[in-house]
């Protein structure tokens, strides 16, 4: 199995392989969500998982070649985090609130427009690309570690300098209320950027609490 691709619009894709892994988080850990039940989960087949975030200029390419406008654009504008999520007018994809480059993650992008996304790309590629599962997303995120980051426990809450969390992603307390590049800290122990922060990703699948097996 070939360890990377990379496709025409410049995408990269890590070969994860199949395994089993502890979904979820102790009940003692910091931030815990009470819905975070641990289960053990095994992935029986391996698949491709993009090494960053789809970036604005990727977006970009889609939106000229499909003619394609975002919900964002079409409706009311989108969601935006100023410390809590608000609707915000006129923020879409290419007018998020914040200067940004081509190789910033995109934003205001919803489920349904990634779909067309996916849609595009398929047709374009002749491949078979779709949005990770829950359980793959915490699979490739935790690359092997059982800890709340990939590269270690927390050590401080509330936007303080965390120095795990701050070697591996931007949030509240290094990122200035604002994306930045893609690939700008470190990678997990598998290759893969930003799975800690710098913007939130859709998964394929449905919200729900977690099984107890």
């Amino acid at each position: 199995m070939t360890e990377k691709i990379t496709n025409s619009i410049g995408m990269t894709f890590v070969f994860i392989k199949p395994g089993t892994f502890i979904m979820g988080s102790p009940s003692g850990e910091l931030e815990r969500y009470d819905n975070e039940t641990q289960h053990q989960v095994t992935l029986t087949r391996g698949f491709y998982m993009g090494e960053t975030e789809v970036t604005v200029g990727q977006w970009r390419t889609f939106a000229r070649d499909a003619g394609y406008r975002t919900e964002a654009e079409t409706g009311s504008g989108a969601f935006v985090w100023t410390w809590k999520w608000e609707k915000k007018e006129g923020a879409y994809w290419d007018n998020p609130g914040f200067a940004q480059s081509e190789n910033h993650p995109v934003t205001c992008v919803s489920w349904n427009d990634v779909q067309a996304f996916i849609r595009w790309i398929n047709r374009k590629e002749g491949a078979d690309y779709r949005l990770p599962t829950e359980a793959e997303w915490e699979y490739a995120a935790r690359s092997g570690s059982e800890s709340a980051f990939s590269g270690g426990g927390i050590t401080k809450t509330d936007c303080a300098h965390d120095p795990v969390l701050d070697s591996l992603g931007w949030y509240c307390g290094n990122s200035g209320g604002k994306t930045h590049p893609v690939a700008q800290k470190n990678s997990n122990s598998w290759g893969l950027y930003d799975m800690h922060g710098n913007a939130s990703e859709w998964c394929q699948d449905w919200e729900g609490d977690y099984p107890s097996g």
